[in-house]
C-alpha cells in the first residue's frame, strides 16, 4: 500500500481533513497497525520524515510506542473495536518515538469501519512539557513524603473528597491518652469524625481557636489549592510529661475529579524549640570564637576553592582581597600571599604547613605562627587549620588567621622575666651550696679530730669498761656524723640532686650499731628494748648511711617518746621478692609510747611540724628526712598510732641481694692486702696540724711511711723535686691555702712520667658533686673525713691493684 493513498469518506478529501485536525493520521487495524496517512504536523511534532517512519519503524505505529505503553494501548483499542460502535472517540495520553526522544502526545481517536474493514484515525498534541512538569511535581512531593516520614512523629494522608484518612506514621510517645492511638487500628478512617473527635478530646482549644475553621475539608482544600501547603502550631491536653507544643504541616499531593489528596505531618515543638536552641547556641559559640579571628577561609580540599567567611578590618580585607585577585583558588594563593606578606624567616614554614598537599593528607587540627609584614612593620599572627565535614559528606578545612602580636610580647617579657629569676635563683642556688659545703667542711674538721684521736686512744686501753666507753663513743660519733650528713643534705633531697650510693652490706650489722647507740638510753629509762630478725640473707646492696639515719631517726623517736617501764621492739623479716635477684625487707619500730592523735599523723612527715600536746624537745625534721628518703629507695612507710598507746612504724624496701660468699672472700682478701702497705711512701697534702698528725700516725701505724706537705703548692713541688717512683700514692686535700687540692692534682697530671702517681681525695666536703669533681679533675678515687681507716686501707689497695694490673 502506498504511504499516500487517498481516500474518500462521504466525499471529504483527507487533505481536507488534514487542514483541519493537526497531527492527524489514521492507521489499519492490522498487526502492528500499519499508518494509513499521516500529517506534516504528525512528522513535524516528532521530526520525522515520511520515508524514515516507513524505513525505520516499518511503517507501524506500534513500533514508535513507548514500550510500557504498548499493551495498554492495544488492549484500549480492541476494547474500543468490540464493545463500543464504529465512530466511538477515546482520548489517551501515551508516548511516541522522536527522533529527540520519546514525546508525551495526547490523542482523541476513534473506531472507522469500510467495506467490512477496520481503521481508526486520530489526532496527536504533543504534551511533554506538561507532563515532565508533572512527573517533577509528583518527585517534589514524593521527596516532601519522605521528608515528613523522616521528621515528623506522626504522619496521616487523606482524602478530602472522599472524608477519609489513614495513619502512616505514629509513635506513640506523643500523648498517653487516646487520639490517633485509637484508630491507628483501621484502614481507613472518616476524617472529619476524627477531626473533631481530637478536637473534643485532645486540642487546648484556646491554642488554635481556628482549628476546625482550618482543616474542615472544604476550606482545607481551598488553603491547599491557594497555597500548596498549610501550617499550624497548637497545644494538647497534658499527659505525664505535661503540655504538649505541636506543629503540623499538610502538603497536597494532587486532585482530580473525585479525587483530592494530602499528607500531613505532626512534630513537637518543645523538641524542635530544644534543637532551634541548641542550634542558636552553636551559632553564638562559633560567632563568639571567629570573632578572635579576623580572617576566616574554607578551602574544598577536592578543587582547592576558597570560600571568605569573615574578613575584619584592614588585616582581614587584605586576605580576603588577594584571594579574589587568585581567583579563590588556593594553589595560586598560597605562593603569591608567602612571597608579599611572609617574612623572610617565617616563609619556608609558612608554605610547609599551608601546603595543598599538607592540608589534603592531614587529619589532625593544628596551629601554627609565622611573621606577617604589615605597613608597621613585622606582627606575628597564628593560623588555626580546622577540617570539617560538608553536607555532601566531602572534607574541608576551614582557616582562621588572628593577630597575636601582644601575646608574643608578652610571653618575651614572661621569659625574660623567667630568665632574670632562674639567674637569680642559680646564684642563691650556688650561695646556697658554697654555704652548705662550708658548714660541711667547718662542722666535719673537728669531728675528724674527735673520731682520730678516739681511734688512737682505742689501741692504748686495756681496760674492758673504758673499751666499752670508747666503743660507744665511735658508733655515736659516727652517727652523729651521718646525721649531719643528712641535715645539710637535706636541700639536696628536696631539690633532687642527692642520690642513692650503694654497697653491700650487712643488715645485721647496721641494726646491732644504731640499736648499741639507744641501748644505755633504753636502760636508763628501764625500758625493755628488743631486737628480732627472721631474714635468709644479710648483705643487701644498700646505702648504708641513708638507712642508718632512717633507723636512728625511728628507733630514737620511739624510746624518747616512750615513758619509763616501756617496750620498743626492733623487728626485722624478709619476704620473697616479684623482682630476682632482690629479697623485701620490712622494718618494724614499736614502742607503747605515748602515741598520736588521729588528726596529726596525716601531717607528721611535714617540715618542722610536731604534735601539739607533746612536750618533748625536737626540731620536726626527723620524720621529714626518713619520709623522704624512704621514697629515694623506692619504698614504702605505714604509720599505726593510737593517743596514749603507742605507734608502729612499718618501713618496706626491695633490696638488692648481695653475695655473702664474695664479701667474706674480699674482706680475706682485704685482711692479706693489708700487709702488702708495709713500707709503701705516701704524700700527705693537708693544711690542718691537727688533721695531719692523727693522718700520719694512723698511717704509719699501718707501715706506711709519709711525707707532709702544708698545701697544694708543697704537694706539687715535692712531686717536681722527688725521683720518679719516690711516692706510691698521694693523698689529697680539698680545701687548702694557696692552691687548692683539685689544681694541685691538675698541675700532678701534667707532669711527665709522673702523670699516673694514684692520688686519693681527702675532704671534709662529703656530697656526692664534690666527688664527680674530685674524679673529673684527675683523682683516682675520694674519701671523706673523718677518716675510716678501713675504708681508706681498701680504696688504696684497689687503686693500687688495679694501677699494678695497668
Amino acid at each position: 500500500m502506498k504511504f499516500f493513498k487517498r481516500q474518500k469518506k462521504d466525499n471529504i478529501e483527507l487533505d481536507e481533513v488534514y487542514k483541519l485536525l493537526k497531527g492527524y493520521y489514521r492507521c489499519s487495524y492490522k498487526e502492528g497497525y500499519p499508518f494509513l496517512f499521516v500529517s506534516d504536523d504528525f512528522l513535524n511534532t516528532l521530526h520525522w520524515t515520511q520515508k524514515e517512519i516507513e524505513t525505520k519503524f516499518d511503517n507501524k505505529l506500534v513500533n514508535m510506542l513507548h514500550p510500557e505503553d504498548r499493551s495498554r494501548l492495544e488492549k484500549d483499542r480492541d476494547l474500543l473495536r468490540n464493545q463500543y460502535k464504529v465512530g466511538t472517540c477515546q482520548n489517551v495520553v501515551f508516548r511516541l518515538k522522536g527522533k529527540d526522544g520519546y514525546h508525551w502526545v495526547s490523542d482523541c481517536y476513534l473506531a472507522l469501519k469500510q467495506d467490512s474493514t477496520f481503521f481508526f484515525q486520530g489526532n496527536i498534541t504533543d504534551v511533554t512539557s506538561f507532563m515532565l512538569d508533572k512527573e517533577k511535581r509528583a518527585e517534589e512531593r514524593n521527596q516532601m513524603l519522605t521528608a515528613l516520614t523522616m521528621e515528623y512523629s506522626t504522619v496521616i494522608m487523606g482524602d478530602l473528597m472522599e472524608n477519609t484518612m489513614v495513619v502512616v506514621k505514629h509513635d506513640g510517645h506523643m500523648y498517653d491518652h487516646g487520639g490517633l492511638d485509637d484508630f491507628s487500628s483501621e484502614d481507613k478512617m472518616n476524617y472529619t469524625r476524627c477531626l473533631h473527635d481530637f478536637y473534643n478530646r485532645v486540642l487546648v482549644k484556646e491554642s488554635c481557636p481556628d482549628f476546625l475553621d482550618i482543616l474542615s475539608p472544604v476550606p482545607f482544600m481551598n488553603a491547599l489549592l491557594k497555597n500548596e501547603t498549610v501550617e499550624l502550631q497548637y497545644q494538647i491536653y497534658p499527659n505525664s510529661n505535661g503540655y504538649e507544643s505541636l506543629y503540623a504541616r499538610a502538603i497536597r499531593l494532587y486532585d482530580e475529579k473525585h479525587h483530592f489528596r494530602f499528607v500531613m505531618g505532626f512534630r513537637p515543638m518543645d523538641e524542635v524549640r530544644k534543637k532551634e536552641n541548641v542550634l542558636e547556641l552553636q551559632r553564638e559559640i562559633i560567632e563568639g570564637i571567629s570573632k578572635d579571628y579576623f580572617s576566616v577561609l574554607l578551602v574544598e580540599l577536592d578543587q582547592g576553592q576558597i570560600y571568605s567567611y569573615r574578613e575584619a578590618g584592614s588585616n582581614g580585607k587584605r586576605i580576603a582581597d588577594f584571594c579574589r585577585s587568585y581567583h579563590d583558588r588556593w594553589t595560586e594563593l598560597l605562593p603569591a600571599y608567602a612571597k608579599d606578606l611572609v617574612s623572610d624567616a617565617s616563609r619556608e614554614n609558612f608554605l610547609e604547613e599551608l601546603s595543598f598537599e599538607k592540608l589534603k593528607s592531614t587529619n589532625e587540627d593544628y596551629s601554627f605562627t609565622y611573621e606577617y609584614m604589615s605597613d608597621e612593620g613585622v606582627l606575628y599572627y597564628q593560623a588555626r587549620v580546622s577540617y570539617v565535614k560538608k553536607k555532601d559528606r566531602t572534607r574541608a578545612v576551614v582557616i582562621g588567621t588572628r593577630d597575636i602580636d601582644d601575646l608574643i610580647q608578652k610571653e618575651r617579657l614572661q621569659k625574660e622575666q623567667l630568665r632574670k629569676a632562674y639567674i637569680q635563683a642559680e646564684n642563691a642556688s650556688k650561695a646556697k651550696t658554697n654555704f652548705l659545703n662550708n658548714m660541711s667542711h667547718d662542722i666535719r674538721t673537728p669531728m675528724n679530730v674527735i673520731l682520730g684521736y678516739n681511734q688512737l686512744m682505742k689501741k692504748q686501753l686495756t681496760d674492758p669498761v673504758l673499751v666499752d666507753y670508747q666503743k660507744k663513743i665511735e658508733q655515736s660519733g659516727n652517727l652523729l656524723l651521718s646525721i649531719i650528713n643528712d641535715v645539710l643534705n637535706m636541700a639536696r633531697i628536696e631539690s633532687g640532686k642527692s642520690v642513692l650510693v650503694e654497697s653491700s652490706e650487712s643488715i645485721v650489722d647496721m641494726v646491732e650499731e644504731v640499736s648499741n647507740v639507744f641501748g644505755a638510753m633504753a636502760k636508763e629509762k628501764e625500758i625493755v628494748f628488743d631486737t628480732k630478725m627472721d631474714i635468709k640473707h644479710k648483705q643487701v646492696l644498700c646505702d648504708c648511711t641513708k638507712v642508718k639515719e632512717i633507723l636512728v631517726n625511728l628507733i630514737g623517736n620511739a624510746i624518747k617518746y616512750t615513758p619509763n617501764g616501756g617496750h620498743v621492739t626492733v623487728d626485722i623479716k624478709e619476704f620473697e621478692c616479684s623482682k630476682e635477684g632482690y629479697g623485701t625487707y620490712q622494718i618494724q619500730i614499736i614502742d607503747t609510747g605515748i602515741g598520736m592523735s588521729e588528726s596529726f599523723i596525716p601531717t607528721l612527715f611535714d617540715a618542722f611540724t610536731r604534735e601539739a600536746t607533746s612536750d618533748i624537745i625536737g626540731t620536726g625534721l626527723g620524720m621529714p628526712i626518713v619520709k623522704k628518703l624512704v621514697d629515694m629507695m623506692g619504698g614504702t612507710i605505714d604509720v599505726e598510732s593510737v593517743l596514749g598507746k603507742g605507734s608502729t612504724f612499718t618501713i618496706t624496701i626491695d633490696h638488692k641481694l648481695g653475695n655473702e660468699e664474695k664479701d667474706k672472700v674480699k674482706q680475706e682478701d682485704l685482711v692479706v692486702s693489708k700487709h702488702s702497705l708495709e713500707g709503701k711512701h705516701v704524700l700527705l697534702a693537708e693544711d690542718n696540724e691537727l688533721n695531719a698528725e692523727f693522718a700520719k700516725i694512723i698511717l704509719e701505724d699501718c707501715g706506711l711511711h709519709v711525707d707532709l706537705a702544708r698545701d697544694g703548692f708543697q704537694c706539687v713541688s715535692k712531686v717536681i723535686q722527688k725521683p720518679v717512683g719516690s711516692y706510691d700514692f698521694i693523698l689529697m686535700d680539698i680545701q687548702m691555702p694557696n692552691m687548692n687540692g683539685y689544681l694541685a692534682t691538675q698541675k700532678i697530671r701534667a707532669i711527665p712520667e709522673k702523670n699516673t702517681i694514684p692520688i686519693i681525695a681527702m675532704s671534709a666536703n662529703a656530697f656526692d658533686e664534690d666527688k664527680k669533681q674530685a674524679l673529673k679533675a684527675g683523682m683516682n678515687g675520694y674519701i671523706s673525713k673523718p677518716i675510716d681507716m678501713d675504708k681508706l686501707q681498701s680504696q688504696i689497695i684497689e687503686i693500687l691493684k688495679e694501677k699494678a694490673g695497668s
